[in-house]
């Protein structure tokens, strides 16, 4: 249809944009049918063999008469299945191209880091008809990284090369989306990827219409299972909403991952990311979440809804990443109430750090801190100092530090194991109060941490004592040692 100029790369979006526009002014038809261009390439659908031949010779005399020329030779008129953007497409369905299938499998192993990053583009182009495409190529992205000039191929990358291959050449027919159907989205977490299928019922089974696959970011590769799946969820939403346009989807996820956003998102997850997960799952009402116990594609695709999970994801949660198993988050009764904090500012260009312990009408124990003392620091030094001097005691502890509380409630742990590593890879901030921190708190006989919000105008024991506290700590901040010990 069309040659684009020698050496002028933009002469498709031209033509593709012109051609767009021509078309706006052509009168389609009344028999029912529809038009799809892509730059050059024009797909006509209709819904019998008269509406065809009548929407293709309008077209055609259009296109004429607007100067533009058809390739005969390219040109696949009035047939049930045709090739478009190197698929075959039919009724109801599309597959992968054979010959787009064929020029892939019979590409060679790529001896070089540019060979095997152009092997990687082309195989991604099929990613929707691949289920764990993600976990396939994930041996052959690590190989990409390398430096060296040839690559060393091992076992398990030749076979990762090997397994890509012929999960192409077997690639099934997905189904395509239809809006008036209601859509199924089976959601999955493996080794930090995402991993989906959307779906629609076909008699008694389901078609798939689409295999999602795609990374979570560093962060979320370093939170809790439960929490990943709640990652993976959102990612497949978002992937899955380009074909629902809106329309109802179930998904189907083996966790139950509202529960877990809104009980230990603000724990793990930024301010942005919590409220973009909430937007995503729960604001819109296109998105109803099922829990249940299937983990595998042929359950799924057999229209098995499977039994309700047993899986307590806040209970795992709060075993394995607790830094002490039976730290408490609401308050002991009968119990005193203790209250930290920690200041750090900045006056008359000198920095000040000191940190408090009180009752909600006593100070038990406050200090300055080092200069360079930040404010975070001087948050967990106070929370570490009242847990050692409630040693052998049952006390209710409240901080209004959501850092000094995440450590105890979620990050610590996971950071001791990890060495004092981030999920980067990269050192902590305050890895040695950390650790002390982690340590004292198993110093109490029974202890309850809670996080009180900072600043409240409300008339009550907690309030008062956390006005007590911050007052305390900014004065201990300006210097001059005074302790008080309360037995």
């Amino acid at each position: 249809m069309f040659s684009k100029g020698a050496r002028f790369k933009n002469s498709p979006t031209i033509f593709g944009n012109q051609l767009a526009k021509d078309l706006e002014s052509w009168e389609a038809p009344p028999e029912e049918g529809k038009l799809l261009q892509y730059v050059d390439d024009i797909l006509i659908a209709t819904k019998t063999e008269d509406a065809c031949m009548t929407w293709t010779v309008s077209l055609l005399n259009f296109l004429g008469l607007q100067g533009y020329r058809v390739s005969k030779k390219k040109a696949q008129v009035m047939q049930c299945k045709v090739i478009y953007l190197g698929y075959e497409i039919s009724a109801g369905q599309r597959t992968l191209g054979q010959a787009w299938k064929e020029t892939i499998c019979q590409t060679p192993r790529p001896q070089t880091v540019k060979e095997l990053r152009t092997f990687l583009g082309m195989t991604g182009w099929c990613r929707l008809w691949i289920y764990n495409y993600g976990l396939l190529v994930k041996p052959l992205y690590a190989l990409t990284t390398t430096e060296q000039k040839h690559l060393k191929w091992n076992k398990e990358t030749i076979q990762a090369f090997e397994f890509l291959k012929k999960a192409l050449m077997s690639a099934p027919a997905l189904g395509l989306p239809d809006v008036s159907k209601l859509f199924f989205l089976f959601s999955h977490e493996k080794q930090g990827i995402a991993l989906g299928i959307l779906a629609q019922d076909l008699g008694p089974y389901r078609r798939a219409v689409a295999y999602f696959s795609k990374q979570l970011d560093a962060t979320a590769k370093g939170w809790p299972g439960c929490l990943r799946a709640v990652a993976a969820v959102v990612l497949n939403i978002q992937e899955a909403r380009k074909f629902t346009l809106g329309q109802k989807m179930t998904v189907l996820v083996s966790h139950t991952v509202s529960v877990v956003l809104e009980a230990k998102g603000g724990h793990w997850l930024s301010p942005q990311r919590f409220l973009k997960y909430q937007a995503i799952m729960v604001d819109k009402d296109d998105v109803e979440i099922v829990v249940t116990n299937i983990v595998n594609l042929a359950s799924f695709l057999s229209g098995n809804t499977g039994e309700p999970v047993h899986h307590d994801c806040l209970e795992t949660i709060e075993a394995t990443y607790l830094s002490r198993s039976d730290l408490r988050d609401s308050p002991m009764e009968n119990t005193e109430n203790w209250f930290t904090d920690g200041s750090s500012y900045v006056l008359s260009s000198k920095r000040h750090a000191g940190y408090a312990i009180t009752t909600s009408q006593e100070v038990i124990e406050s200090g300055p801190l080092p200069m360079s003392t930040s404010a975070q620091k001087a948050e967990i030094i106070a929370l570490t100092r009242a847990l050692e001097l409630a040693q052998g005691k049952a006390v209710n502890i409240y901080t209004d530090s959501k850092y000094a509380f995440g450590v105890v409630r979620a990050h610590g742990a996971t950071w001791k194991e990890r060495g004092l590593l981030n999920s980067q890879g990269k050192n902590i901030k305050h890895a040695e109060e950390i650790m002390k921190l982690l340590e004292a708190v198993q110093l109490p006989e029974k202890v309850a941490i809670m996080h009180i919000k900072a600043h409240q105008k409300v008339n009550s024991e907690l309030e008062r004592g956390n006005r007590l506290v911050d007052r305390e700590a900014k004065q201990a901040a300006k210097g001059g040692v005074v302790i008080f010990i309360f037995e």
